[in-house]
């Protein structure tokens, strides 16, 4: 997969996109050749898939965490903003922010513009098209500039993450990833990478470069599921 140079890497995406699986396995990609990597919950809309709920593990794999922490983990508000300057001011370490990415969700990282600056962060528009406001590139595009009006922050570059659940397949995956592509090209950014679970990843690979796949390993399970 194609590294992102910058120091702040933000994914943002609807409910259902995948983001958050996205933003916390590439940010144990990056643990794997950089000594400090912060992953940041800037989530407060999905009370279900939220990177705090997946502190201690993220943690015992060497990542700082920045989420409120006991009676505050269900708040709706991120709680540590300084912790979150931490992240954002420290030049030695690499920095992953999870973000709602609806208008409400993008709001909480719009308080941190200040010190994300042009040229210092890569914004990442996660798209699932079986979700129903990105089916389309019209939607895709509605969604992505209201988060961006929002968050007053421009998208670097769109996630191809089509799929349903584990009833995914290649077929499914080809077709989302074609309209994620044409929206890419009318929004003048790129198609940073297709995630894709591990195991139709080897497939995948025989029909697009290496370079623009990114194999997920699923950490991120639905409540009921989790054991």
């Amino acid at each position: 997969m194609r590294r992102l140079k910058e120091k702040i890497t933000i994914f943002v995406g609807n409910i259902g996109s995948g983001k958050t699986e996205l933003a916390i396995n590439y940010a144990l990609r990056l643990k794997e050749e950089h000594d400090r990597v912060g992953i940041v919950d800037l989530d407060i809309v999905n009370p279900y898939f939220r990177t705090r709920v997946f502190r201690d593990y993220l943690e015992q794999n060497g990542l700082k965490v920045v989420a409120p922490a006991g009676e505050l983990a269900g708040a709706d508000v991120p709680a540590l903003p300084s912790a979150i300057l931490g992240i954002l001011e420290d030049e030695g370490i690499k920095g992953v922010l999870d973000v709602g990415g609806d208008e409400i969700g993008a709001t909480a990282l719009g308080r941190f513009k200040p010190y994300l600056p042009n040229g210092s962060y890569e914004m990442l528009f996660v798209v699932n098209t079986c979700r129903p406001f990105t089916r389309t590139v019209e939607g895709i595009m509605q969604v992505l500039k209201s988060v961006e009006k929002a968050s007053r922050l421009e998208a670097t570059g769109l996630v191809s993450n089509t799929n349903l659940g584990s009833g995914t397949d290649i077929a499914t995956i080809e077709a989302g990833h074609s309209i994620v592509t044409e929206a890419a090209s009318r929004l003048n950014v790129p198609v940073a990478f297709m995630a894709v679970r591990n195991e139709l990843a080897a497939e995948l690979a025989q029909r697009l470069p290496r370079e623009n796949l990114f194999p997920l390993k699923l950490h991120v399970l639905p409540p009921w599921l989790r054991g």
